[in-house]
């Protein structure tokens, strides 16, 4: 005798809303452990009342792929900021060895 898939009507809702952004019904399933039959009947069931939750999770993921692309922008920035850094650290360097080599008896402080 098979064990019955027992959750939360709110749990159901939210594996239909997985199933109608994209996945596949048999990888939503797996990832819960249950059947996938079990899954494409709450499908049916539920469909017409998962409507505010589908729009709110494709508004997460909008608003996941706008913080992914200021990330990238602001990596960018760091990296540029790291090399002019670099580059000013370096004639530092260089201007201090001038120093040294013009006038023996400077110290630093």
């Amino acid at each position: 005798m098979k064990r019955r898939f027992r959750c939360p009507v709110e749990a159901k809702k939210e594996y239909v809303v997985e199933v109608l952004s994209g996945l596949r019904t048999e990888v939503v399933a797996r990832k819960y452990g249950m059947s996938p039959k079990t899954l494409t009947t709450w499908v049916r069931q539920y469909e017409d009342e998962v409507g505010e939750l589908v729009a709110k999770k494709q508004k997460e993921t909008q608003q996941i792929q706008q913080d992914a692309a200021n990330y990238q922008e602001l990596q960018e920035k760091y990296d540029e900021a790291l090399k002019l850094l670099g580059a000013k650290e370096l004639e530092n360097q260089i201007l201090k060895d001038l120093v040294k080599k013009k006038y023996p008896d400077y110290k630093q402080r």
